[in-house]
């Protein structure tokens, strides 16, 4: 148990706002700048602290934090070099992507991916020139009707009810001018 002594003075040591100042990928760290001018403390910037990932265990998200994001800054003990940024808090210069109950990710690029719950719509939205890509070794499979604009390319062949493109063949064909009817089954 801790002694009264080692609690602060003043619980405003123990939490404090601030704002993102320099990030590190590898390792994840970032500097906040907690100073504050007008309390006459001046400008003060932590050294390089973790800040908080809503998972990091077996299943890991990965979504560093922006420089000039408000954070809150939780400083056990009144430590600052092991304090923790919390992320997230919107702000005039990052507000929230929407204003409904859609739920989502708003990326730097413009891209999105978001549900509405009320129209029960998933969307994925990519800027010009972006690409997806799903690499499903198993397969994918897709329920519902299907609408494409443009152009589909296929490395393999594409069977529709049991027929294949790449491998149906056509009785009764004569060479020529003549076309043939529509595939029928085997």
């Amino acid at each position: 148990m801790k002694d009264q002594e080692d609690i602060p003075a003043d619980v405003s040591e123990l939490i404090r706002l601030g704002t993102i100042a320099s990030v590190t990928l590898d390792p994840p760290r970032c500097t906040v700048d907690y100073g504050d001018e007008e309390d006459g403390e001046g400008a003060a910037v932590t050294p390089p602290i973790r800040w908080l990932m809503p998972r990091a265990g077996d299943t890991q998200v990965w979504s560093p934090p922006t420089v000039g994001e408000q954070v809150v800054l939780l400083v056990p003990d009144g430590q600052i070099a092991a304090a923790v940024a919390l992320l997230g808090l919107t702000q005039d210069a990052f507000p929230p992507g929407w204003s409904s109950l859609t739920e989502g990710m708003k990326f730097k690029d413009g891209a999105r991916i978001s549900y509405d719950p009320e129209g029960h719509a998933l969307l994925a939205e990519l800027p010009a020139g972006a690409t997806a890509a799903i690499i499903a070794t198993g397969g994918i499979r897709i329920t519902g009707a299907v609408t494409i604009e443009g152009t589909v390319t296929v490395t393999g062949d594409v069977v529709a009810d049991g027929i294949s493109l790449k491998d149906h063949r056509h009785k009764d064909v004569q060479a020529g001018t003549a076309v043939s009817g529509p595939p029928k089954t085997a």
